[in-house]
């Protein structure tokens, strides 16, 4: 397998569902996918909202990312600690107090596995 800084391997392998497609995705799904199903979900982290997720192949039809916020790319070399990202997510708030990003775990806006889950899956990004 050949691998591609930015592409998921996932991706490769397969595309990824899209929104409705999530609603359908199994509880012993792969937790990547169903990471970037938190990220897609418009009423669970909805990253895409504000970020651009560099994956491929992009879900036809499906709308393009934000551009308030940075890109979701080369994920594993901006936090090779695992920890940061998740700390990151949890409370945004703790590096940088003027964020527009919620304390996704703080206020309890998405479950705990719902972040490990987003976790995996931008680590593979």
């Amino acid at each position: 397998m050949i691998l591609t800084v930015g592409v998921s391997p996932v991706a490769q392998a397969g595309e990824w569902p899209t929104d409705k497609e999530c609603k359908k995705v199994a509880k012993d799904a792969d937790s990547v996918i169903k990471g970037w199903c938190v990220a897609v979900n418009r009423r669970g982290g909805n990253c895409l909202a504000c970020h651009q997720a560099m994956v491929s192949p992009w879900p036809e039809g499906f709308p393009t990312g934000g551009n308030i916020a940075p890109p979701l790319v080369a994920m594993k070399a901006r936090y090779p600690n695992r920890e940061d990202l998740r700390a990151h997510i949890w409370d945004p708030t703790v590096k940088n107090p003027n964020t527009s990003m919620p304390p996704f775990g703080k206020h309890k806006l998405i479950s705990e596995q719902d972040i490990d889950n987003l976790v995996d899956w931008l680590l593979s990004i």
